[in-house]
């Protein structure tokens, strides 16, 4: 009897999320892919990003992209599909409000965008939840959450080599 308010409580949880879970399906199934460019890497076939470019390619092609095991230096900005901020690098962040990070060290979703990208380059990034957190919890992100990112390349700190 004493576990009865407590199931009540998690089934209205797990309800929340499956809601939740359901919009962001949604959310994904109404994206513009004539305005969006889905990106789904030979290494990672079961994950995807969904790229929108905000500058001219050609003027950034001939820049370097980040390795996997990189260091880069952004700035972005993150929030999910109601549009509530989530984290960004100018308060997360000290110097020139630069997060500096290797794309191996992040989501798969956000791996694949910075192995994407050349420096320069300015985007909008959906992260699809299977490539971001799944149906897993941080302090600030819902499970079955869709990341959206604006973000661009600032620089390639240390630029890794493949091993040999």
């Amino acid at each position: 009897m004493a576990l009865l308010p407590l199931s009540s409580c998690l089934k209205g949880e797990a309800e929340t999320y499956e809601e939740w879970r359901e919009q962001n399906n949604a959310y994904l199934a109404a994206i513009d892919t004539k305005e969006y460019e889905l990106v789904v890497p030979d290494w990672a076939p079961q994950n995807s990003v969904y790229i929108k470019w905000h500058n001219d390619r050609s003027l950034t092609a001939d820049n370097l992209v980040p390795m996997s095991n990189s260091t880069v230096e952004l700035k972005y900005e993150l929030e999910d599909i109601e549009g509530t901020k989530i984290q960004d690098s100018y308060s997360a962040t000290t110097g020139d409000s630069l997060y500096v990070t290797q794309p191996n060290q992040t989501v798969a979703g956000f791996w694949i965008a910075l192995t994407t990208m050349h420096v320069g380059d300015s985007a909008t990034l959906i992260i699809p939840y299977p490539s971001g957190y799944g149906s897993g919890q941080t302090a600030s992100i819902k499970p079955y959450s869709n990341l959206i990112y604006r973000v661009k390349i600032k620089g390639i700190k240390a630029f890794e080599k493949p091993a040999s």
